[in-house]
């Protein structure tokens, strides 16, 4: 079984294109204190899917939520997905004959950090075996706002010996129709990726 796992905040029109790209994975959605509008349509969409709702009253954060979701998952794989995407073939059928021992995603894009290039998947669909997700301790649930999440949680697999791959998906992402909608996202880039670059940078010393 796949498990898709999307933190959700306002933006209700994404529901139909994404309810159509997850039909036929178990698909848990972290409802991170969307208004009563979002709430209803993501209630009945999961309903209908016959997934898991999980709601919390504010947002906890990208990180957090998908810590939520992970452990509510019961898939073998589980795919960190946006919802603002739209599938255009049966991507499902090709993660489903994705190996363990790495993550994937379509994106792969690198930053320099410290002088030194590093390779990170992008979080807006990222994909790995749930017992490899576990095994690294998920997500660093204590970071705040959006960005940089991706890069460290892909250093951490690197480092524990998962390998980062970019696999073709028939996926389309809107990118950054949410984030800026979602106040304050932007707000803890700077600081995040000043924590980064520590890590980073310790690790070489």
């Amino acid at each position: 079984m796949i498990s898709v796992v999307t933190a959700w905040l306002n933006s209700p029109e994404l529901v139909p294109a994404y309810e159509r790209a997850v039909k036929g994975a178990q698909v848990i959605i972290i409802d991170n204190g969307s208004d009563a509008a979002t709430t209803d349509a993501l209630r009945g969409m999961v309903d209908r899917l016959d997934g898991i709702f999980i709601r919390n009253e504010n947002n906890t954060g990208f990180a957090a939520a998908n810590n939520q979701g992970m452990a509510a998952a019961t898939g073998d794989i589980v795919v960190f997905l946006n919802n603002d995407i739209e599938a255009f073939g049966d991507w499902l059928g090709i993660v489903a004959q994705l190996k363990s021992g790495g993550l994937y995603s379509p994106s792969m894009l690198m930053q320099y950090v410290n002088g030194i290039p590093v390779m990170y998947l992008e979080g807006w669909c990222l994909i790995g075996y749930r017992a490899d997700f576990e095994r690294i301790g998920g997500w660093a649930a204590d970071w705040q706002g959006l960005y940089w999440e991706d890069n460290e949680l892909c250093w951490r697999a690197s480092r524990a010996g998962l390998r980062l791959e970019q696999i073709p998906l028939p996926l389309a992402h809107l990118s950054n129709y949410t984030t800026s909608k979602t106040p304050g996202a932007y707000d803890q880039s700077a600081a995040n990726r000043a924590r980064f670059e520590a890590i980073v940078r310790e690790a070489q010393q």
